[in-house]
């Protein structure tokens, strides 16, 4: 069996990205932090024009590497040593997150999920149906 290239492209360059030393880079001070950022962001990229995955499981898969790989919170294998200046800071947990709750967010998901489970059940056409009923089938009504 072979392996589409769009599969190994978004895990093969990031994978890539993360595993070059820092110094392959054009920049003059890149810590191991800004490193990881760069290789989520093109893996996410990735993904996105590629679609080896859909693109909403894209976005919360961008979310948890997030948390896992640059959080303070994150796996211990790769939190940073204190005091190390060429591994940079972690990110706050909370101040990942606060970026992705926003009240506004929330409401436009709570509201997709409803449109979505009303279609998929046929709620929306079985309430027409309901809140027509009573005008009959004239059209003046």
């Amino acid at each position: 069996m072979r392996i589409q290239a769009k599969y190994l492209l978004p895990v093969l360059i990031p994978l890539i990205v993360v595993l070059l030393p820092a110094s392959v880079f054009p920049f003059e001070t890149l810590t191991v932090m800004q490193q990881r950022a760069i290789a989520l962001f093109l893996l996410a990229a990735l993904c996105w024009v590629l679609e080896p995955i859909p693109i909403y499981a894209t976005s919360v898969v961008v979310i948890v590497l997030e948390l896992l790989f640059l959080s303070d919170k994150g796996l211990i294998w790769f939190r940073a040593d204190a005091g190390t200046p060429a591994f940079g800071e972690s990110l706050h947990y909370t101040s990942i997150m606060a970026t992705f709750a926003s009240p506004i967010i929330m409401l436009f998901l709570g509201g997709f999920f409803l449109a979505m489970a009303a279609t998929k059940y046929r709620l929306d056409i079985n309430l027409a149906r309901v809140l027509l009923k009573p005008f009959g089938h004239q059209r003046k009504w």
